[in-house]
């Protein structure tokens, strides 16, 4: 497996995050609904999650629920444990073993070597604006970062886009987009992510592209800041 880069990294202060979710099926079908996302950072350990769900008159139904919970150090945030809840399926639980220098599945018996900044899911794009937010300029060039999921883990190489404004409920901001292309052979989705350097380098628009087609973007709508680091 190929060796993922180091990087410096300031992880970003705890928040609170509503996101409004636009969904477009490969049959053209679209629905809408509604995301929260809670980052916790304690100083030198974190916890974070992220509920999917459409929302109804009366309730919300849960259709995707991931969390991810671990230490934080001088190289970022390091995931222990992650799980993966989606509607109508068992949870699963993803390992991350630094001591044993392995990455463990409850899904299945496969293992997969770990490597310093490894990431799960849910994680990724936090541990990318801790890298934007301790030096900007690490941004540019390939960013390969070991990505634990529910079966396997793979490196997912991003890419700086460029630097794009987006409209959101919270105004319009500047964003640095970065993008993880299809991997032939590895991974068939594209994963883009939208990171505002005004607001602590927070993820604020993350959009997944099927192969199929379907789309997936989930954009925030509203950022409670709770800086309990005093970072």
């Amino acid at each position: 497996m190929e060796q993922a880069r180091h990087y410096k990294t300031n992880a970003p202060a705890s928040a609170r995050f509503d996101l409004h979710v636009d969904r477009r099926d490969a049959d053209g079908t679209k629905w809408q609904g509604v995301a929260a996302m809670a980052w916790d950072n304690k100083g030198d350990s974190y916890q974070l999650k992220l509920e999917v769900g459409l929302s109804m008159l009366i309730t919300r139904i849960n259709l995707l629920v991931l969390t991810s919970e671990g230490v934080i150090d001088a190289s970022g945030i390091v995931p222990v444990t992650a799980t993966e809840k989606r509607k109508g399926r068992a949870q699963t639980a993803t390992h991350f073993n630094r001591d044993g220098k392995v990455i463990t599945f409850s899904a299945t018996t496969a293992t997969v070597p770990w490597q310093e900044g490894a990431q799960d899911k849910a994680s990724v794009p936090f541990q990318l604006a801790a890298i934007g937010r301790a030096d900007v300029n690490q941004l540019a060039g390939n960013i390969d970062i070991l990505v634990g999921e529910e079966r396997e883990a793979t490196v997912f190489r991003f890419q700086l886009v460029g630097e794009e404004e987006l409209d959101t409920q919270m105004g319009r901001l500047v964003t640095w987009h970065l993008r993880r292309p299809p991997k032939p052979g590895t991974y068939s989705s594209q994963l883009d992510i939208w990171l505002a350097p005004s607001m602590q380098w927070y993820p604020v628009q993350i959009r997944n592209t099927e192969a199929s087609g379907a789309l997936t973007t989930q954009t925030v709508t509203k950022i409670s800041v709770n800086d309990a680091t005093g970072k």
